[in-house]
């Protein structure tokens, strides 16, 4: 939500992309909600039967940050919906903290769920917890991806608002339309 002009194709695109990074910071919560197995072979410790997100406090984190991560985006589609989100300094400043909030929860979300193999038990690297329960870490992993669609997704919505798509295709024409002595100054010699 940066203070650039932009064009209304800019606009509606970039609020699609909005509403986009919230479905895809929810689908990636819900997967991350999902990730259980109940065989685990080769766990540690050996008595453990099942695996679920929620015995890795990275992987509740991970599910929380995307559930935050879809709400401050839901406030920013329905402030960019409504056009309200270029009134004033304060509201532009709100705007670039709850995006870059977002940013930080989504990339941290997947960097979690990406890190999944090397998950242990008490702070200890366990290699195994993949090779017992492939599915579980599938399924993490797959939630970790989507999220990082969704820090894309939000990416492109700001490159979108800063730079209107009217501009993309435009070479230097405004340049040599523009061009005067050819020293930085619009005088006529």
């Amino acid at each position: 939500m940066a203070a650039g002009k932009s064009d209304g194709s800019s606009d509606a695109a970039s609020l699609a992309l909005r509403i986009a990074t919230v479905a895809l910071s929810v689908a990636s919560a819900a997967m991350m909600a999902s990730a259980s197995q109940r065989s685990c072979a080769g766990c540690v410790p050996a008595s453990q039967v099942s695996v679920s997100y929620s015995d890795y406090s990275s992987l509740k984190y991970s599910l929380v940050a995307n559930i935050i991560s879809a709400a401050l985006q839901a406030a920013a589609a329905w402030l960019a919906a409504r056009g309200r989100e270029g009134e004033g300094k304060a509201a532009r400043s709100l705007a670039e903290l709850v995006d870059t909030a977002a940013q930080v929860f989504l990339y941290s979300s997947s960097a979690l769920a990406f890190s999944v193999d090397d998950f242990g038990t008490c702070g200890h690297r366990v290699a195994g917890v993949c090779k017992g329960s492939g599915a579980f870490c599938q399924r993490v992993r797959a939630s970790g991806a989507v999220s990082m669609a969704a820090a894309v997704a939000l990416a492109a919505s700001k490159y979108l608002k800063d730079v209107p798509v009217s501009t993309w295709f435009k070479g230097d024409e405004t340049k040599k339309a523009k061009s005067g002595c050819g020293r930085g100054c619009h005088c006529h010699h």
